[in-house]
């Protein structure tokens, strides 16, 4: 594919990736500051710094140029041949069993019995027993119970001097198919080796994942807890590195970018013969428990990447730690975490057959890209997300007038005197309030909760009363004057009124509940009346209940129905 469409496909990868990577996580604060300048910038840079390894990778029958990577599976793999291990055997024994040869049969019979042993299945025990004697008679050092039996037949080899140890020997290219043969394995899960930017860019999944906190990791791009996330742009634009994962669910396109279960960095230089292989990374934490399936990863790659150089796949490994330090550098600008370099997390080199003398130190990391303008930027002036770094260079980074640290996005606020600054995102969540009338942003102690919102000084004092009888500050709709037990006029909230305060069926004025007194109107209905209102009724003299019939112009009491003359009445 030419290099055009292959920067437009990761373009398009890069840009899908995203959108699967915040589809179910609320934390998209790093997402939402991603430019189409940082996706373009992203998907040249990754394209043109892996299009050694892309040359390499395309010529196996297992890659797929839609993703960027090799899907390697059960159809790649296969279970040994042991009719291919027996004609191999036989060909490199060639030198003592061949048609002509004299050797004595004797020993030819222990030769075929010990190639045998290992071209038969391991249920056949009586070929097995058969060949251990035989091995045991012709090396007596070869073989033992625990050891490889690609070992072993080296071993055998070496003792019955057909082994040929010179770089690029018949011997060599037989003995590296014979073993590769006899350490086949089928895998019943895919397993990706990609240098998709994409997928560098979704290598840890996202943080605040709400289907569960599965493989998140200071590499989620979307974190800002940590300073590493850059590290996945930093993979991304180097020579060297490929991402090895597998994932819940490889039918769905999405998963790739945000459900992976399993993952690795490794580094290779195309006809380098050195091979790094980084932390495992895995749903249930990595590195413990991992080491079956981080040598399983490593034997795959180590085969394709072999069979793709026409090489033998013979490796060395050896601990990253144990002495092999000079075999991994790193660009000065890279802000990914260097997990190799530490001994608990398991960082493995391997080295080639051939290459034991010529291999070059990898490269492995860049600086990353400003997530804002795409530049590139060093570790140093990535700015930070409260205790993270949220990838965005100090040229459009903003001053933070409360904590003042350098921020992609600062937000308008009031300060304590009244004057509008501008604030990080965290602080402004953190030490201020949003005014629900004005909607601005002022100091948490200048705004006052009210009615289940929140509203600042000024539109308190604009639209709002506190009521004298809660303490509560209402809005001025709410606002009702009463008079209270003191007969003082007073103002107060609805519910307060309703509350302690009662109508008067006289004046109609709402007096405080203790001051008003009980009256009867002229169809006998009890009413309420305050003290200046209860003057206008008159008192039974015979009920004793104030009423408002004309009892001096001998009307009759609505309660009691007595009657009195008006002569009868009492001055």
């Amino acid at each position: 594919m030419e290099m055009q469409k292959v920067i437009e496909q990761a373009e398009q990868n890069i840009g899908q990736a995203l959108k699967d990577y915040g589809r179910h996580t609320g934390q998209v604060g790093v997402l939402d500051d991603v430019s189409d300048r940082f996706i373009c910038q992203l998907a040249k840079d990754s394209s043109w710094a892996k299009q050694e390894l892309r040359k390499l990778f395309s010529r196996s029958p297992v890659w797929d140029e839609r993703i960027d990577a090799l899907v390697i599976n059960g159809t790649r793999t296969h279970n040994p041949d042991y009719d291919r291990i027996r004609d191999l055997g036989n060909e490199i024994m060639e030198p003592l069993i061949g048609f002509g040869r004299e050797i004595d049969s004797d020993k030819e019979t222990q030769i075929l019995s010990a190639i045998d042993f290992f071209a038969s299945p391991d249920t056949d025990t009586g070929s097995k027993a058969r060949g251990v004697s035989a091995i045991n008679k012709l090396a007596p050092a070869a073989y033992a119970p625990t050891r490889r039996p690609s070992r072993v037949f080296r071993s055998l080899c070496a003792a019955l001097g057909v082994a040929d140890e010179t770089a690029g020997s018949d011997f060599q290219r037989l003995y590296a198919q014979f073993a590769d043969e006899l350490s086949a394995k089928r895998i019943s899960f895919k397993l990706y080796v990609s240098i998709n930017p994409a997928h560098f860019l979704t290598m840890s999944n996202p943080k605040g994942d709400r289907r569960g906190m599965t493989l998140t990791s200071c590499h989620s791009f979307n974190s800002t807890e940590y300073r590493y996330n850059s590290g996945c742009i930093g993979y991304a634009r180097d020579e060297v590195s490929l991402i090895v994962f597998t994932v819940d669910g490889p039918g769905s396109p999405e998963s790739l970018n945000n459900r992976k279960t399993t993952r690795q960095v490794f580094a290779y230089r195309p006809g380098n013969g050195l091979l790094l292989q980084s932390r495992m990374y895995s749903t249930s934490g990595g590195t413990r428990g991992a080491q079956a399936d981080s040598k399983l990863y490593r034997d795959l790659v180590q085969r394709e990447v072999s069979m793709l150089e026409g090489a033998p796949n013979l490796w060395r490994m050896y601990p990253y730690g144990g002495g092999h330090e000079d075999t991994v550098d790193t660009d000065d600008g890279f802000g990914g975490y260097r997990d190799w370099e530490y001994p608990e997390f398991d960082g493995k080199v391997s080295i080639r057959a051939g290459h034991e003398g010529d291999w070059e130190a990898l490269r492995v990391g860049a600086p990353g890209l400003c997530i804002c303008c795409g530049a590139e930027t060093e570790s140093e002036g990535w700015l930070y997300c409260g205790d993270g770094e949220k990838g965005i260079c100090s040229e459009c980074g903003h001053d933070c007038g409360n904590c003042h640290d350098y921020v992609g996005e600062t937000f308008p606020v009031y300060n304590g005197e009244g004057d509008m600054v501008y604030v990080c995102e965290g602080c402004r969540d953190r030490y201020f309030t949003r005014c629900g009338d004005c909607e601005d942003y002022y100091p948490n102690g200048q705004v006052r909760s009210v009615e289940g919102g929140y509203v600042c000084s000024g539109c308190l004092a604009e639209g709002y009363f506190c009521c004298e009888e809660c303490g509560e500050y209402h809005h001025d709709g709410c606002r009702f004057s009463v008079t209270d037990g003191h007969g003082e006029g007073i103002e107060v909230c609805g519910s307060c009124r309703d509350r302690c305060y009662t109508q008067c069926a006289g004046c109609g004025g709402y007096f405080h509940d203790d001051t008003v007194h009980m009256a009867y109107g002229r169809n006998g209905h009890m009413i309420w009346v305050c003290g200046a209102c209860l003057e206008q009724y008159q008192e039974c003299p015979s009920c004793g209940e104030h009423v408002t019939v004309g009892l001096e112009r001998g009307e009759a009491c609505p309660l009691c129905g007595a009657a009195f003359g008006k002569e009868e009445v009492p001055a």
